[in-house]
């Protein structure tokens, strides 16, 4: 048994005792704090969740206020304390308004504001980062028809959630918070992120595209395979004697293969022609 835990009780077994006794005790009062304090002092202090953001908004003090997410969490926001933080003790850490400025920032190592600054060091230090999907402004621009720049977007997303970013819906964020089994639905949301990226990698140089239903195919049109070549075109002469205007003739209609019998007669200008346009003869 510890120390502290020892003089709680003895002290708690002595003040029931009196007080069954009837006894008035001096100092009673003083005593009572005492212990109070030695139990405060014996419970471990809440990990910490920080709220990082670029404005202040209801929904990010909504979460601050939660009273479950108060019972298992010390919360803070670094915009109130004007971003003089330090991570020690900080568990999580909720992201709002996650800009693409912001994004492509953070998932290229640039950190040249208070927030990246912050969110990068929470990376760094391995703690849990989650960003509600409202907050994401990447995806709030259509969806249709990705072109190489979106995709090259969402590429820096996929980035992030590579690095440990967990994306999920702000009506799940509690959940996923308290350890619930929400948190799985945030795990597959940033998986699909991952899973998306493969229909760009070749066209955005690196994996990309946003989670979205697999019937969309946001990327097909960008990535689809390169048309298959048309068949030259070829012609069979049915006349005996073929001459170097008839070469020059089918040159200019496209002509690419000509096929000739044992019946034709190719004059030596006709076969230089050929040559010199690449045309192909075949005798038959």
């Amino acid at each position: 048994m510890e120390r502290n835990e020892m003089v709680i009780q003895i002290l708690s077994r002595v003040m029931e005792k009196l007080a069954q006794a009837g006894e008035t005790v001096t100092g009673a009062d003083d005593l009572q704090n005492i212990v109070q304090s030695i139990v405060a002092g014996t419970k471990e202090p809440l990990p910490g969740l920080l709220v990082l953001t670029q404005e202040h908004g209801e929904k990010c003090h909504e979460l601050l206020e939660n009273p479950k997410i108060r019972e298992k969490y010390n919360t803070s926001c670094a915009l109130l304390q004007e971003n003089q933080v330090s991570m020690d003790g900080i568990e999580a850490v909720v992201l709002f308004n996650l800009t693409t400025d912001a994004m492509c920032k953070l998932a290229s190592g640039i950190t040249d504001t208070p927030y990246t600054k912050l969110a990068a060091q929470a990376l760094l230090m391995g703690k849990k980062l989650y960003v509600p999907r409202e907050e994401v402004e990447l995806y709030r621009y259509p969806t249709g028809g990705l072109g190489s720049y979106q995709c090259m977007m969402q590429a820096k997303l996929t980035k992030l959630v590579a690095f440990g970013l967990k994306i999920c819906p702000m009506a799940e964020l509690e959940d996923v918070l308290l350890g619930k089994e929400a948190e799985v639905t945030a795990d597959a949301v940033s998986e699909a992120v991952v899973k998306a990226a493969a229909p760009c990698e070749e066209n955005a140089g690196e994996t990309s595209c946003d989670p979205k239903p697999e019937a969309e195919k946001p990327c097909e049109k960008a990535c689809e395979p390169a048309p298959k070549e048309e068949a030259p075109k070829e012609i069979t002469f049915t006349k005996k004697v073929i001459s170097e205007r008839d070469i020059i003739e089918a040159n200019r209609e496209g002509v690419k293969v000509i096929r000739i019998s044992e019946r034709n007669i190719l004059t030596a200008l006709a076969k230089d022609a050929a040559s010199a346009r690449n045309i192909q003869l075949i005798r038959e």
